[in-house]
Order: structure tokens, then sequence, then C-alpha cells
């Protein structure tokens, strides 16, 4: 039975941990900018997902499914590896990271 909330507060560790299988902890623990990275850590030292992981959409695409991804990603754009399309999916409709303004502009 569960009791608590499993998930993360804020929503890139989120959507990280979500196309990616793992833990937020495993992945992405921060909200930060997309020009943020580590140049020590040419694998993992960016925002987002580590490239060297495999997600969601890699796998579903290896098994011959066609992958769309819509909405916001949040999970990592620093590197064209980064993006949805970098990740498996075949197209995307949305927009790359938060702090979006759907009134103004």
């Amino acid at each position: 039975e569960l009791r608590r909330y499993y998930t993360y507060k804020i929503c890139s560790p989120s959507r990280s941990a979500l196309q990616s299988g793992r833990l937020p902890v495993h992945v992405n623990t921060a909200n930060s900018a997309v020009s943020i990275f580590n140049e020590s850590d040419p694998v993992s030292g960016y925002a987002g997902v580590p490239r060297n992981m495999t997600c969601v959409a890699n796998k579903l695409a290896a098994a011959g499914y066609d992958t769309h991804f819509v909405g916001k990603w949040d999970a990592g754009m620093a590197t064209p590896r980064h993006t949805p399309l970098g990740r498996g999916y075949s197209s995307m409709y949305g927009y790359y990271q938060h702090a979006n303004d759907y009134w103004t502009k």
C-alpha cells in the first residue's frame, strides 16, 4: 500500500526519471539551466539524463514501435543527443524547458 508521495518536488528530475526508468537521485536532481555543465565530465556533466543512459523511447524504437514525444521535455537539451530526437523519439511537438509563458507570448 502506498502511503507517501513517491515523486520529486521539481519537474526536471521527475521527467528524467520517467524517461530513463531510474530514480531521480541516479539521474538528475536539479532544475538547472541548460548551460550549466561540468567540463571534466563529458558524459553526465550536463543537465538532464546522462548521454550514456538508455531511455524508454530508445527501447520502444528498437522493438519496432513508432515513437513521438508531445509536451514539455525538460530532461536535457545541452547537446542533440540529450533532446527527444537524440533519445529515440522520431518526432517532437512541444518545448524543451520549464518557465514557459502560455498567455502573453
